[in-house]
């Protein structure tokens, strides 16, 4: 199959989250499958100098009103298109600043979802099928039947829609359509118009062909009041569209056998050696006591949905059960400083790094004992895939794809892998912290809990695979 992934971000080129670690690795292990793969990004850029390491393409598209350069640039069997539109792209970040959005994000994204259509007929000789990430794709499918700019191009051509984080659905105001010079009969609810106002997201999720998300109990809970972030009713409408598929993990970047940054490796066959070393080695380098006792790590943007509230709440009575912590992360102000005021309580058990440290990182997944995500809600969640790689046991929330991937040791000794809260509270997280340290305690079950978790597969393979078959029936529906 000749597939285009069209996606705001994907690595190496540009991220923001994990939409960006998705669109760099599934592509890739499609490649492997044996599929011709584009991916077609914006090409971001903080100075006029900025040019990526590519071959330009010509002529420049032109798409209502905004000129495109076209650079090619073939990482593996991987080909991206990255569309270089200063006026629209060169900015100090991709979506805003502190300060908030771009205004001008309507205009922006409308004008690269027809670039990258027509990068895709002009640039490639077409495709297949059209894998659109996020709101800031989603307009594909609504523009490719309608929109005179287009003009045809990509009528007829498939689409799926991947919904990563339904929190974030390109909602603007009623001025948006005109500004983005929008088809005006797409301003009805059965196309963007969301209570008086323009929603990309909703008008994907109503024309794409399939819709997919990020995990099988997340492509669940949109479908609530709960989770659906006000979009659940539409959605419920295309509930027969929608299939959740896990994220994998890049397990080259992510391998305790061979990580650069560890100071002695390990695999399952030597874990406890192994984690003992990282351990005492994060422990001397954070500043904390240099003792036996085990470490619960935390990865994690501080923000509310990650429950790090209750991790601040939690804090003393962490400490106190005899654990150390070690915490690394950016984000609220206020939960930075909840969390550095436990430590400063705690100098010797606690450790709050607020800083972006890649190496500490990886680290912190080979040194831990315990990895704890408290997360509110988690499309997927790639800190517990890291944690179950690296043999540090999961403490979560079950919620997303936390639910799909973690199971709990005390409801299953011989086949779990972490361990699931009863609620999210700082209360049950010290009750389960206390089901934990029974497992630790008990060199066999914890011994055989890490060599579990280090033994399962999630790799792109899998998903890559559900992907082709999802693929598959968008092509032909009547295939069996």
């Amino acid at each position: 199959m000749r597939v285009a992934h069209i996606t705001s971000e994907a690595v190496p080129f540009a991220k923001t989250g994990g939409l960006a670690d998705v669109a760099g690795a599934l592509p890739a292990a499609l490649a492997e499958l044996g599929h011709k793969v584009w991916v077609v990004m914006p090409l971001y850029r903080r100075r006029p100098e900025d040019t990526p390491d590519g071959e330009p393409l010509t002529p420049d598209l032109v798409a209502g009103g905004h000129r495109f350069t076209v650079w090619r640039r073939k990482i593996h069997e991987v080909t991206y298109l990255l569309l270089d539109a200063p006026r629209l792209f060169e900015r100090a970040a991709l979506y805003g600043t502190a300060d908030g959005d771009y205004e001008d994000n309507p205009i922006r994204f409308a004008a690269f979802c027809r670039a990258a259509v027509l990068a895709v007929a002009h640039a490639t000789g077409g495709a297949d099928l059209l894998h659109c990430h996020d709101w800031q794709t989603a307009l594909i499918p609504q523009l490719a039947g309608c929109d005179p700019v287009l003009d045809g191009v990509g009528a007829e051509t498939p689409t799926v829609l991947t919904i990563h984080n339904l929190a974030y659905q390109g909602s603007f105001e009623p001025w948006a359509m005109e500004a983005a010079g929008l088809p005006r009969e797409l301003n009805h609810p059965a196309a963007l118009e969301f209570y008086g106002r323009v929603n990309f997201l909703k008008g994907g999720i109503l024309a794409a062909d399939a819709l997919t998300t990020v995990s099988p109990t997340y492509a669940r809970e949109i479908l609530t009041p709960e989770r659906g972030c006000g979009l659940d009713s539409v959605l419920a409408t295309r509930s027969d569209h929608l299939v959740g598929i896990l994220n994998g993990l890049d397990t080259t970047t992510w391998d305790p056998g061979a990580d650069p940054h560890l100071v002695r490796t390990y695999t399952g066959d030597n874990v406890a050696g192994g984690k003992a070393a990282c351990r005492a080695h994060l422990a001397r380098a954070l500043g904390l006591d240099d003792d036996d006792s085990p470490i619960i790590g935390i990865v994690s943007r501080l923000a509310d949905q990650k429950g790090l509230d209750v991790v601040a709440e939690a804090a003393d009575g962490i400490t106190a059960a005899g654990y150390r912590l070690a915490v690394l992360g950016t984000g609220d102000p206020e939960l930075e400083a909840a969390l550095s005021a436990a430590a400063a309580r705690h100098p010797r058990r606690t450790a709050v790094i607020t800083a972006f440290d890649d190496p500490l990182a990886h680290r912190i997944y080979a040194g831990a004992d315990l990895f704890l995500m408290p997360s509110r809600f988690e499309p997927c969640g790639l800190g517990q895939l890291i944690a179950l790689r690296y043999g540090a046991l999961p403490i979560v929330n079950p919620t997303g794809g936390l639910a799909d991937t973690v199971r709990d040791l005390g409801a299953d000794l011989d086949a779990g892998n972490g361990f699931r809260l009863p609620e999210l509270s700082a209360r049950a997280l010290l009750t389960t912290l206390k089901r934990a340290t029974a497992v630790l305690n008990n060199p066999l079950h914890q011994l055989a809990a890490r060599r579990r978790a280090m033994a399962e597969d999630h790799g792109w393979q899998g998903p890559a695979e559900q992907y082709e078959a999802l693929y598959a029936s968008v092509l032909d529906p009547t295939a069996a």
